[in-house]
């Protein structure tokens, strides 16, 4: 039995680098920041029912499977093929909620990677405390120390990159006016990141008979991470150029100033105008102000939809709540 320091060690080993990744992820989320409630629920989903409905399905996979294959080459077919394809399903059910009950939150590509990633880190942060459970009963202290070193570290972002493959694809489907690629994102998106989960399953189980294959692994992983952040810089840059375009003629139309247009198209701008309310301790106007910049950026983001898909009414009346939620705010 596990001594309760003992346990809250491994406890926080194993979900705070992951909670400080989902920081990272949120603070790179610059413009449009998600709701809060539906970040800690894609954390959530990937923590809990994405972890139990895995174990329980791989569990009852894994009985044919070991009746039919010797062991070892039952360990690499639940490593490498039945693991990847029943979790990263599993997370993507978070997706699948999100684009039918909170759609109009995926207004750009990197909306669908921060919430793939969240539904990833809360996922890890879970099995890795599983994981450092069971090397501290069968290898002591340090073998744990490497273990954490590796999943929390250098192996640290997979499972958001995993998944932030899948959410990639979910709201490309949610953004592109082409009927072809909303039909393929999301199943490429889905097939990547489980083709992305197998090789690096596949690889650390042969790593272990091996060594060379890790090096794979190790390729192969921080080349999702790189891709996506790729994927990330590209689309910050584009949502600055929505928020300059799609604003332009609010200002014409009264609905907000030239000083306030240069503002809310700055990021820079927007924090330092909100910390000199702060440092004053004005915390109304902090607050409003964020919610000002808010309602500004999505009213940008839904023009943008509206000029891909002009005939939606749904977000021609969603443009026209969002001007007068803007121009109620100071009043």
């Amino acid at each position: 039995m596990l001594l309760l320091p003992t346990a809250a060690l491994i406890v926080a080993v194993g979900i705070v680098p992951m909670v400080v990744y989902a920081l990272i992820l949120w603070w790179f989320d610059r413009y449009e920041k998600e709701p809060l409630p539906l970040l800690t629920a894609a954390f959530l989903w990937g923590a809990l029912p994405a972890i139990l409905f895995s174990v329980i399905v791989e569990l009852v996979l894994d009985v044919p499977i070991s009746y039919f294959v010797q062991p070892a080459v039952a360990g690499l077919i639940g490593a490498a093929v039945v693991a990847p394809v029943v979790e990263e399903t599993v997370k993507a059910g978070a997706l699948v909620l999100l684009i039918l009950f909170f759609r109009h939150e995926l207004d750009s590509p990197l909306d669908g990677i921060i919430y793939g990633g969240l539904v990833g880190f809360g996922f890890a942060a879970v099995e890795n405390i599983f994981y450092f459970i069971d090397v501290l009963d069968s290898s002591g202290l340090g073998g744990l120390v490497q273990l954490v070193i590796l999943r929390a570290f250098v192996f640290g972002l997979n499972h958001a990159m995993f998944t932030g493959v899948t959410g990639l694809g979910v709201a490309l489907m949610r953004t592109s006016p082409h009927m072809q690629l909303k039909l393929v994102a999301p199943v490429i998106g889905l097939a990547g990141g489980i083709a992305a989960h197998a090789i690096h399953n596949g690889s650390v189980v042969l790593g272990a008979e091996l060594c060379w294959p890790c090096v794979i692994a190790l390729i192969t992983d921080w080349g999702g991470v790189l891709l996506l952040l790729g994927v990330i810089a590209f689309t910050t840059t584009q949502e600055h150029r929505w928020l300059v375009t799609f604003l332009a003629d609010e200002v014409e139309s009264g609905t907000l100033s030239k000083e306030d247009y240069r503002t809310v198209c700055s990021y820079t701008e927007r924090l330092a105008s909100r910390a000199r309310a702060l440092l004053r301790g004005d915390i109304a106007r902090w607050r409003k102000l964020g919610r000002y910049y808010h309602l500004l950026t999505e009213l940008a983001f839904t023009k943008r939809r509206l000029s891909r898909f002009p005939g939606e009414s749904e977000t021609q009346a969603r443009i026209s709540r969002l001007r007068q939620q803007v121009k109620r705010v100071w009043v």
